[in-house]
């Protein structure tokens, strides 16, 4: 019977990941990287005086407030509707319609720069085959003004920013614009284990500052082979997943195990077209309670083949692997590039209040952190490129997080690292892991 409930528990945690999972993705949307700092909500209801939970057939409509960042992106914030249709027989709902967008701003010396935007459209049919078959929809339009590049490889030099001017940060900067259409199609094969299969069709217009080091950097014959076009082009990515989960809830885990699998693959090679590569991912984490406390564990190994995009060699999944708020912390975002990526992070976490907030159950948590990894250019390694020693780089820190009810964590994080500068900063939403 346990095992039955614990089963249960994991289908709806990957089902419906809801407000909490406004992640930082690049090709899904990174409105997300922004969370409700207020973490409040208004929702709406067809069912009138009925209390939602009561009433098995309703349509809600939710507004939440988007504000947030990091020392990465700045700070800014946006809104987050959702329209949802409950009925009976269909789990979470019936269908679900999130439209979201969001700002941030950053000051520098000289004035103030819009790091990102990002707009996208989701809809999600979980029960299109019913029990079976889960179909998501998603539209997006983000543009990324200051993403950062110091160079290829572990051992790639610090920089040097000087006073701090336009054209001093823009010698380590470069834009990238990319709308994107995203359909993922989620097969249930038991209880615990899912296979999703998805498609991304985006437009990648690149904007990179003549002069900068990545300017110089793709005509450099040591690293020119990482680089390819600079001009506006398409990239189709299928991907193939494998989920097995058993964790008692999605957002703020206790115990079970999450893991997952991931193909993509990019058949270009020609244009508009001109990147074909594909990337393996695999991600384990480890849950464990004891009373107040809970220890969590993730490891995660990607690679990259083939001939891939200057702008995936940072990353893995959809966020930053060595750097910022979902990776190595403490370490600015994009400051290590390379295809061969190993990291992990440990957390012990600590509930240290329970209390009610604007009528709904809250609790605050405390958290200490470790998250370490190392990069490789590509395999074999390249002493030039990836150095010649252990080359380990780290984080450490702490912060807090404000869980709302089951379905909404707002996190906030201090990290240093060797590589920081001189800490880092984070206010998002979810948990790490």
């Amino acid at each position: 019977m346990t095992l039955i409930r614990r089963s249960s528990a994991a289908r709806r945690s990957i089902e419906d990941r809801g407000v909490s999972q406004l992640c930082a993705s690049r090709r899904g949307p990174r409105c997300v990287a922004l969370a409700s700092a207020l973490a409040c909500c208004i929702v709406w209801s067809s069912s009138g005086a009925a209390r939602a939970d009561e009433d098995p057939g309703r349509t809600e409509l939710g507004f939440f407030p988007l504000v947030g960042g990091d020392t990465d992106l700045g700070i800014g914030g946006g809104a987050f509707v959702s329209l949802a249709r409950y009925e009976p027989g269909y789990s979470p709902f019936r269908y679900r319609l999130e439209v979201a967008g969001a700002i941030t701003f950053k000051p520098v010396t000289d004035g103030l720069t819009v790091p990102f935007q990002d707009i996208y459209l989701d809809l999600t049919l979980p029960d299109l085959i019913r029990k079976r078959l889960r179909l998501e929809v998603r539209p997006s339009y983000t543009r990324e003004s200051t993403l950062g590049y110091y160079g290829i490889g572990n051992a790639s030099p610090p920089p040097n920013f000087g006073s701090g001017t336009r054209s001093e940060r823009q010698y380590y900067q470069y834009g990238l614009m990319h709308p994107t259409l995203l359909l993922r199609l989620r097969i249930y094969l038991t209880e615990t284990l899912v296979l999703e299969l998805g498609e991304l069709l985006t437009f990648e217009r690149p904007e990179i500052h003549p002069g900068s080091l990545l300017d110089r950097d793709m005509t450099n014959p040591a690293v020119q082979r990482f680089f390819g076009s600079r001009k506006p082009h398409l990239l189709n990515v299928f991907e193939y997943t494998l989920y097995f989960d058993t964790r008692d809830q999605e957002t703020s885990t206790r115990w079970g195990m999450f893991h997952e699998l991931r193909l993509r693959l990019s058949p270009g090679g020609v244009d508009p077209m001109p990147y074909r590569y594909g990337q393996i991912n695999l991600t384990l984490r480890g849950f464990k309670s004891y009373g107040i406390w809970t220890f969590a564990g993730r490891i995660v190994a990607d690679s990259l083949f083939g001939h891939a995009p200057f702008y995936e060699l940072p990353r893995y999944e959809d966020t930053f692997a060595l750097g910022g708020a979902n990776g190595v912390r403490g370490i600015p975002a994009q400051r290590y590039a390379g295809k061969q990526k190993l990291f992990a992070n440990l957390e012990v976490r600590v509930q240290l209040a329970s209390f009610r907030l604007i009528g709904l159950p809250c609790k605050l948590l405390g958290v200490l952190f470790f998250d370490a990894g190392r990069l490789w250019s590509d395999l074999p390694a390249d002493p030039a490129l990836d150095g010649r020693s252990f080359g380990l780089k780290w984080g450490t820190g702490g912060g807090l997080r404000l869980q709302q009810g089951k379905a909404f964590v707002v996190r906030g994080d201090v990290a240093w690292s060797p590589d920081a500068r001189p800490i880092g900063a984070y206010v998002t939403s979810g948990q790490v892991f």
